[in-house]
Parts: structure tokens; sequence; C-alpha cells
């Protein structure tokens, strides 16, 4: 996927901005606050129908403004163009538009471009909660795999007409209604459970590979996974974690917690609840790891990310380096720009250093030959100076590997 152009309405400071897109990489310089993380959320809202960073949608608005507006005219791999525009308004569902339609739900444009994004924010995934590493997985997931989206959808919804049940009084008719909502909410969150284990069975190497490369050194990196049910006795750690399994072993688990639940109202089981856990050499990330070390697993983790995307949608994503630049040192962001290049994709940063990026780019192209268009643009108080696309030799683009 090539995105060809990108426009910003009333999106936070911008009033109107039309940005025009290299092939490659899109450098947005400028001050904090100027606006540079904008362009890169419009890019996501039309892609995600959310903000990569973690607000929400009003947040996205512009002061004053009645609603905001993002639109992205693209280019898939096969050469089929892909335009899509999300307008948000308080108290107004979404309005979602593509060629296919113009009365769409999120649902149907997650995964049309793929996407990556890294920003300081994400450091919550190797460092946070739970929760955290769930919405990493669950997010590259439905990216790939529409099924898995409409697992995730019916999951919040069967999830929350069960905590409905349990909270609508003891008697004959709740017993009755919370059987027939409890049995088929264990087979998606079976099916759930089934497609992360087998996720993460394939991502972990990959992520692997990719923390050598960028930290330079080898180290051990584990990745497990540690659903619910399995932790809560219902099924063994060790055992296989097939659809009929993971199933019955919910069964029982709810039979067990029925009581308990009924006293809490609230559903005590399910994939809601489970954990991924990150290792390095035998310790715990987020317990043991440096901060380098946090970095390094962090840009593996959105590389691995690339890869799984690119596989699974038959279409290269588009990567949003948003200030990382920041965040990681000299090594580890050339390391990443060379990984993300040398793959064929193309490319968003957004740095208060342009000149410094580009001649990163510069620096990372004379080892290599091929050709890179690369694109320096100016924000300043949510206006983009349409900077020259620089054409530089650089790593070959995937069509020409």
């Amino acid at each position: 996927m090539v995105l060809r152009s990108v426009s910003l309405t009333d999106v936070r400071n911008h009033e109107h901005s039309d940005v025009t897109c290299a092939r490659d990489v899109n450098v947005l310089s400028g001050r904090n606050g100027s606006g540079k993380t904008s362009v890169l959320e419009a890019i996501s809202m039309c892609s995600l129908a959310k903000s990569f960073v973690p607000v929400t949608d009003h947040a996205l608005i512009r002061r004053g403004a009645e609603r905001c507006i993002a639109s992205v005219d693209a280019m898939r791999d096969m050469d089929v163009p892909y335009r899509v525009s999300v307008a948000v308004q308080p108290g107004v569902r979404k309005r979602i538009s593509t060629a296919h339609g113009s009365n769409l739900t999120p649902r149907d444009i997650i995964g049309e471009i793929p996407v990556v994004a890294l920003s300081p924010d994400h450091k919550s995934i190797t460092l946070g909660g739970p929760a955290e590493r769930r919405a990493f997985i669950d997010g590259v997931m439905a990216q790939s795999s529409k099924r898995y989206t409409e697992l995730l959808y019916e999951h919040r919804r069967l999830l929350k007409q069960r905590n409905a049940v349990l909270q609508s009084g003891v008697g004959p008719a709740m017993h009755a209604s919370l059987d027939v909502w409890t049995e088929q909410f264990v087979m998606v969150s079976a099916e759930i459970v089934e497609r992360r284990q087998r996720w993460i069975a394939d991502v972990a190497p990959r992520v692997r590979e990719g923390y050598q490369a960028v930290a330079g050194v080898h180290e051990v990196i584990d990745i497990t996974y540690e659903p619910d049910v399995c932790t809560q006795g219902a099924l063994s750690h060790d055992a296989e974690l097939t659809l009929e399994s993971v199933a019955d072993a919910y069964r029982a688990l709810a039979a067990q917690l029925r009581m308990r639940e009924m006293a809490r109202e609230s559903t005590m089981f399910g994939p809601q609840k489970d954990e991924l856990a990150f290792h390095i050499n035998g310790g715990l990330v987020r317990e043991t790891a440096s901060q380098g070390q946090h970095k390094s697993l962090l840009v593996a983790l959105k590389l691995a990310e690339c890869d799984v995307l690119h596989e699974h949608c038959s279409e290269r994503p588009v990567v949003l380096l948003d200030d990382v630049f920041s965040e990681l040192d000299r090594d580890r962001c050339a390391r990443v720009l060379e990984r993300v290049v040398s793959m064929g994709m193309q490319c968003f940063v957004t740095t208060t250093d342009g000149d410094e990026v580009v001649s990163m780019i510069e620096t990372l192209s004379h080892e290599r030959g091929g050709q890179l268009d690369v694109k320096l643009m100016r924000v300043a108080d949510g206006r983009v100076t349409d900077g020259d696309v620089v054409t530089t030799h650089h790593l070959p683009s995937a069509e020409a590997a």
C-alpha cells in the first residue's frame, strides 16, 4: 500500500491541510505542538478508524469546530486505487466512506490500509499491564484477519450482555438466560484463545530476529502466552489449546465460578483476562530489562508486526514513526529505517530535526544501490509546507529487490 495524499480538515490544530506523499519516506519536521503527529493521526483514522494515540475521538476535533474529517488517497500493491474518508462528530456515529459505500463501520475498513505505528506512548506494551499487551496483539490480529475483528466485536457484545444478566437478579429465568449467553461467550472466547496461541507461535521467531537486528547483540527472547483458562487451573499450561479443549475448560470454569459471579455481578473468566509475557535472558522484561532492552524489544515487536501484516494482508503496511528519534539512539533509529525501507514499506516520520533524519537516510543510502524517494516537509501551527521530493540512492524497493 502506498499513500498518495492525506487530507485533514479540523483535525487537532489543522484547519485544513493537504499532504502529497513521497513513495518511500516522508519526513514531517517541526516544533513540538506544531501539528506533525496530527498528520499521522489522520492516516490512523483512515486505517483503524481511530488515532494510534490513546485519546478519545472528540480530542481529535479542532477547538471551535463541529467535526473533523480525515481522507486518504492510496494505491494498493496490485495497482488498484483506494480512497477512504472518516468524519468524527460528537453525538454522531463516525461517518466512514469508501468506493464500496458511504455508511460503513470501523470493522469495514480495518485492515484495508494496514498500518504499523511506533510512538513513545507504545512503551506501555513492554512496561505496562496485561491490558496493554492484549491491545497490541488484538490490534495486529484484527488488521490481518477480518474474522478476528468480528470475534473481538462479538466478544465485547457477549461480555456486556452476560454481565447484564448477572446483574438482573436471581431466579429461574436468570439462570436459563445465563446458560444461553454463557455458551455463546464460551465459543467465541475459545476461538479467540486458539487464534492468539497460533499468532504468538508465528510471531515469536520474528521478534527474536528483529531484536537481534535492532539491538546488535544476541540475547534470549521468549514470548509466553498465559490464557486465563490456564491461569485459573481449568486447563494445563502445557496443554494443546484447541477450540474444543478450551471451550470445555471454559464450561467447567463457568460452572465453578457461577456463584461467585452472581455475587459480584460480573464475568470472572475469559480472554479479556489473558496475559502475554516477555522475557529477556530468562528474566521478566517489565521487572528486569534495562531501558535499552525495553526499547529494542518494542522496536522488534513493531518490525515483526510489519512482517506479519505484509504476509497476511498481501499489502505492505504503512509505517508511522512518531517522535521515535527522541526516544531511540541514532544507531537504533538507523537500523529501524534501514529495515523498514529494505522491506519496501512507505514510512512517515515526525521529528523536530528533519534535516538530521534526511542526513541519516542519505548516510544509509550510500551503502547500498537502488533509488528512494524522500520528502521533507515543514509543519508549523497546523500548516504543512510542501517540500521537494529528493531522489537518493538507497536500498532497492520491494519491487526492485
